[in-house]
């Protein structure tokens, strides 16, 4: 199979170094927790090693595997056209994809990108306690992520930029705006936390939700149970 270039150019609300730490060390902020060595050879996760460091400018790291497999990421920051406030990124990734992968894997790229543009213009340099949790099986089946979107009372006609009152699960119903939505992701940024519904089925895998909480004290554990019991009983 050959190799895939995704490759995206956004601009965001934050200093070239402010979104560099965002890409390195503060990933629990808008993707998951990581752990980077801060140097090119570095470890940059499990089996990925870091190929660029240019602290403001340059990170990039790259995973091997069989049969010539590989899976590189790479982010390229320079100041943004107006202002040395803002950064425009430009986000490669690389890797050898099974055919029919990349469309999602294109989504997920967008809307994780999406979730870093959230971050680093609100909740910048605040530490995150994360919790990602699956629903069950049933999930996959067609229409689940809609299920889950009717349950928080987010109608059809809820539209990105809307504020809304949603009951979030371990919360209570809770202030928020709808910052993001297609007919597979959705995601809803509160004052302390940014709320991501991942709808997985049409790749056949089933709905699950991450929340990064930037309140003092907040608890994954809970957090987790929380929607745990709650995506159980939507999907028993």
């Amino acid at each position: 199979m050959p190799a895939v270039d995704i490759v995206r150019t956004v601009t965001l609300a934050a200093p070239p170094a402010v979104v560099f730490d965002a890409v390195t060390t503060g990933t629990g902020g808008w993707l998951w927790p990581g752990e980077v060595e801060p140097r090119v050879g570095g470890a940059a996760g499990p089996g990925a090693v870091v190929t660029a460091w240019r602290p403001g400018r340059h990170y990039a790291n790259r995973m091997e595997g069989e049969g010539g497999w590989f899976n590189e990421l790479d982010f390229v920051l320079a100041a943004g056209d107006d202002t040395e406030e803002a950064t425009r990124l430009t986000y490669r990734h690389s890797s050898v994809f099974d055919e029919g992968q990349v469309p999602g894997v294109e989504e997920h790229t967008d809307f994780y990108l999406h979730t870093l543009a959230e971050y680093v213009a609100w909740f910048t340099g605040r530490e995150a306690t994360f919790t990602s949790v699956d629903a069950p099986e049933s999930s996959r089946a067609a229409g689940s992520a809609a299920r889950v979107l009717q349950a928080l009372d987010l109608a059809d006609d809820v539209e990105v930029g809307d504020a809304v009152v949603v009951d979030l699960p371990g919360v209570g119903p809770v202030a928020a705006g709808l910052s993001y939505r297609t007919a597979s992701f959705v995601g809803l940024r509160t004052a302390s936390a940014l709320v991501r519904v991942f709808g997985r089925e049409a790749w056949g895998a089933g709905v699950s939700v991450s929340v990064h909480d930037f309140a003092d004290g907040a608890d994954a554990a809970a957090t987790g149970s929380a929607w745990h019991r709650w995506l159980d009983d939507l999907f028993s």
